[in-house]
């Protein structure tokens, strides 16, 4: 497992687009917003279809868990049936973030599945199995 080097969350394409703007390009005028567009294209392609996102082993905290749940409660993958997060170091304060993004508005409607350490301390509000 990697810890604290790993694969950074998924943003959403606003996010993307902001952090974006701290960026150089030789063409910055007309490459930002080329390279926004086709984040925000992609993005938007691939989490429609997604229906299972593994994210274990990657050193992964509550901030981390954050920046997921915001993706998962903007119902950005409405197909997505398994969150893998094994050997993360996400906190009961950090599942509880990733809870209320699950359970707002229904924003993944099939997810049967969340898997996490035997020794992450729990959400008080999902039941998990792990």
């Amino acid at each position: 497992c990697t810890q604290g080097g790993g694969r950074r969350p998924p943003m959403l394409p606003s996010v993307f687009a902001a952090e974006l703007e701290s960026k150089s390009f030789t063409n910055g005028k007309d490459d930002k917003p080329l390279v926004s567009r086709l984040y925000s294209g992609a993005f938007k392609e691939q989490f429609a279809k997604v229906t299972k996102l593994d994210y274990s082993c990657l050193g992964w905290g509550d901030e981390e868990a954050a920046q997921l749940a915001g993706v998962i409660a903007s119902g950005a993958a409405p197909q997505l049936e398994t969150l893998a997060l094994e050997g993360n170091l996400v906190s009961g304060a950090g599942l509880d973030t990733l809870a209320a993004a699950v359970c707002r508005k229904r924003a993944t409607p099939r997810l049967k599945t969340i898997r996490v350490d035997a020794s992450t301390p729990r959400s008080s509000r999902l039941t998990l199995r792990a």
